[in-house]
């Protein structure tokens, strides 16, 4: 009788280990059925000409309302101005403040106190496309990467390379002589 008795016992115990091992096994299974944690954001994807424009231009290459030629040109209309748009050949009065991408100012005809004329088609590439989209009294944001503005040449205060940003008031086209 006693080891009838003592196998009872031990057959219990056994079966109480393996139900204790089976809802431990029940609880890890049904834990790993809770709510999946969400996904970790993506990123935007951003094309090649995107990461290039940052690069020239910093930041303010992604503000809203600029419209990118395929000359590499970026152009943000400020106002658009009145009347007939300047041909290439015109003569062009503006007042300018050009900068680069970290702010530093390389020219500004308001702090020289008078605005510059010139013959359109005889300046940087990028200012001949900007300027021409503009009617007098209209004002522009010009983003002008290197391969229509300076190039690899550094002049003046304008490092080789580098990309311009210029906001630009066209003034009058084909104004009196000064």
């Amino acid at each position: 009788m006693k080891t009838t008795l003592n196998s009872a016992r031990a057959d219990g115990r056994a079966r109480r280990r393996v139900l204790g091992l089976l809802a431990a096994g029940v609880g890890l299974f049904l834990s790993a059925c809770g709510p999946a944690e969400p996904p970790a954001p993506v990123a935007p994807v951003r094309d090649e000409a995107a990461v290039r424009r940052e690069w020239l231009f910093g930041p303010r290459a992604a503000a809203p309302g600029i419209t990118w030629r395929p000359s590499g040109l970026g152009l943000r209309m400020l106002a658009p101005g009145e009347g007939a748009a300047p041909l290439p050949t015109d003569r062009v009065r503006v007042h300018y403040v050009g900068s680069l991408k970290d702010g530093r100012v390389v020219d500004d005809t308001r702090a020289k106190g008078k605005p510059l004329d010139f013959v359109l088609n005889r300046v940087i590439p990028g200012w001949t496309e900007g300027i021409a989209e503009l009617k007098p009294g209209g004002r522009a944001e010009l983003f002008v990467p290197p391969s229509i503005g300076y190039g690899n040449n550094g002049v003046g205060d304008i490092p080789a390379g580098s990309g311009l940003i210029f906001e630009v008031e066209l003034v009058a086209v084909n104004p009196p002589k000064s």
